[in-house]
């Protein structure tokens, strides 16, 4: 075999290779959209307004995305959110919290349907009828609509057994005098960095009697106050006496010099407003280090370079004097011979 044909045969293999790298591991499996359970609650999130002693009657909608048959049971529980991300935690006789009854509504709904059968492919409608008490507090009252799939549970780390369950949350709105307040408890950035990305982590507390969706934005300017960015801070809801977290990313990398942060927010039905503000510096130290000792680098050698002795020069004089000489030598010579 030649070494021409040995070459060829050695950058078939390589590039064999890179292509296997490239489908194994570069390129992620396509993943499924479809939920674990294989269900769809539709909507996941039901609004509305009930004046005290007001019957509403809505539709929800419960869809089977999977290929196997599967018995539902629904209900309707009261829930809380504990923490900064919003995540509903259900409320019952097993997992009583404190001062949950203020915003509980569980008790004001009916449903149409409680226990079912979904072929694939099926969707079923189910009715929920709120009957709002004379006695309703004004402001939110929330509930969820569980719909547990019968003998469908996953095994948690320790062990036990968990039901997983897919569900729609119920936000109630009774009219009245309904207190809407919020403050910021947490804006906060670097104070210094080397370089961006920049994040920023904001905190908003609902101090009202019904849930809140700020809406706003972070505003970044740099020293000749001209805008560089506007991050978006929405699109979620507080619930009553809870707080949300919310992070921000300025998506720069190569930034210099001092920049304020402007955060300003708007809340609620009547319009309020939430803002504040906060400075860092961006400055690239390291790079500037050895920026600076180039130059001296450089600089230090072009001096060096201009400060060799030169070689000194013949003036015309000297020159003429020097031929002069050499010609008195010429007629010595003539003159002896």
């Amino acid at each position: 075999m030649t070494i021409t044909k040995q070459i060829t045969i050695f950058k078939t293999w390589i590039l064999f290779g890179i292509l296997g790298y490239w489908l194994l591991v570069i390129t992620p499996p396509s993943v499924n959209a479809q939920s674990t359970l294989g269900l769809s609650a539709i909507p996941p999130q039901l609004e509305l307004t009930a004046e005290p002693g007001q019957v509403v009657t809505k539709e929800i909608k419960l869809r089977n995305e999977s290929n196997v048959v599967k018995v539902i049971t629904s209900s309707v529980k009261d829930f809380i959110v504990t923490n900064d991300s919003g995540t509903p935690i259900t409320v019952d006789e097993a997992n009583p919290a404190p001062d949950a009854s203020r915003w509980a509504s569980s008790a004001w709904m009916q449903l149409s349907e409680t226990k079912f059968k979904l072929n694939p492919g099926e969707t079923r409608s189910i009715l929920v009828t709120v009957i709002t008490p004379e006695d309703a507090l004004p402001g939110g009252h929330y509930a969820m609509i569980v719909h547990s799939p019968d003998n469908e549970a996953t095994l948690s780390e320790t062990g036990s057994s968990v039901v997983t369950n897919v569900g729609s949350l119920v936000y109630i709105t009774v009219p009245g005098a309904i207190n809407q307040d919020a403050q910021i408890t947490q804006f906060s950035g670097p104070k210094f960095q080397e370089y961006g990305p920049v994040n920023f982590d904001t905190t908003i507390k609902n101090l009202s009697d019904i849930h809140i969706t700020p809406v706003g934005q972070i505003t970044v300017k740099n020293l000749f106050n001209r805008v560089i960015a506007e991050l978006p801070v929405s699109g979620t809801n507080i619930f009553p006496y809870t707080s949300r977290q919310y992070q921000s990313l300025l998506d720069k990398k190569w930034l210099f010099g001092r920049y304020q942060a402007e955060l300003a927010t708007t809340y609620g039905s009547a319009g309020g407003v939430l803002a504040t503000s906060l400075s860092f510096w961006i400055i690239p130290w390291r790079l500037m280090i050895l920026a600076t000792i180039a130059l001296i680098i450089i600089a230090t050698l072009l001096f060096v370079i201009l400060k060799q002795p030169k070689p000194p020069k013949s003036s015309d004089s000297e020159v003429e004097s020097l031929e002069l000489e050499l010609e008195t030598l010429k007629k010595k010579y003539k003159d002896r011979s």
